[in-house]
Order: structure tokens, then sequence, then C-alpha cells
């Protein structure tokens, strides 16, 4: 378990080894969290600006997004 502040909504957050970004944190590769709501919240507002999907960019991703 990690204790951790979204770097957007700055609330709080206990993460552990099945989100995607523990690891990260927990190496040093990554010092920032954000929460699923912000990360959801940014990718569908980068969507209705630019009218593209992930999905249509990178086949590979959605096999890790909906696990």
């Amino acid at each position: 378990m990690l204790d951790t502040i979204c770097f957007f909504c700055k609330n709080k957050f206990t993460i552990n080894h099945s989100d995607s970004q523990y690891y990260k944190i927990k190496k040093g590769e990554n010092k920032y969290y954000i929460c699923k709501s912000c990360n959801n919240s940014f990718q569908q507002e980068a969507i209705n600006k630019t009218g593209i999907s992930p999905d249509q960019i990178d086949d590979y991703d959605k096999f890790f997004r909906y696990k």
C-alpha cells in the first residue's frame, strides 16, 4: 500500500499493486499520481476536442485499458 496525492484534484489516495501507476511511483520512475477520475476526465476532454479515440491510435492500448 502506498499513500499518494492526485496531481490534479489534490485528493489523497491509498493505492496498491493492482493500480497501474503503483510500481512506477514505488521505483521512483514517476513521482506524480493521477487518479482514475482525473485520468478519465482528461482523456474524454481530449477525445471531444480532437475527435480521436485512443483506440484509433494504438490497437494494443485497448487490451491494457479494459482488463
